[in-house]
């Protein structure tokens, strides 16, 4: 079973939809099966989901934003202390190589095919 990707209509979808079910009942059009009612139930749950929906994604956002400006708060304190302990013990040859291990990597990750290629 392969999954399928979820579709997402475009944000204007909302109005479409209310404008399609105000245009069939100011025509009077009906079709069988109660579709027109469905359709009219249909505009209010899609409006109140998107607010909700919104509402998140607002609040996720400002989250996500508080979130980096604390980690790089964090970061900096971090950094402050490392580059203390690196000045204080610079001559130190063994607290460097337990320091060594919070250098940055150098370069990318190698993957797999990487290596095949290059040779």
């Amino acid at each position: 079973m392969t999954l399928k990707k979820t579709f997402y209509p475009s944000k204007t979808f909302d109005a479409a939809l209310a404008a399609l079910v105000c245009l069939f009942i100011a025509k009077g059009w009906e079709f069988p099966g109660g579709a027109l009612e469905q359709a009219a139930v249909d505009v209010d749950e899609q409006r109140a989901e998107r607010a909700e929906h919104d509402a998140l994604r607002s609040k996720y956002l400002a989250l996500h934003e508080t979130f980096g400006l604390r980690q790089e708060a964090r970061y900096q304190r971090f950094l402050a202390l490392l580059n203390a302990a690196r000045g204080m013990f610079r001559g130190d040859k063994a607290v460097m190589a337990e320091l060594d291990r919070f250098k940055r990597p150098r370069g990318r990750p190698r993957r797999a095919n990487d290596e095949t290629e290059a040779a």
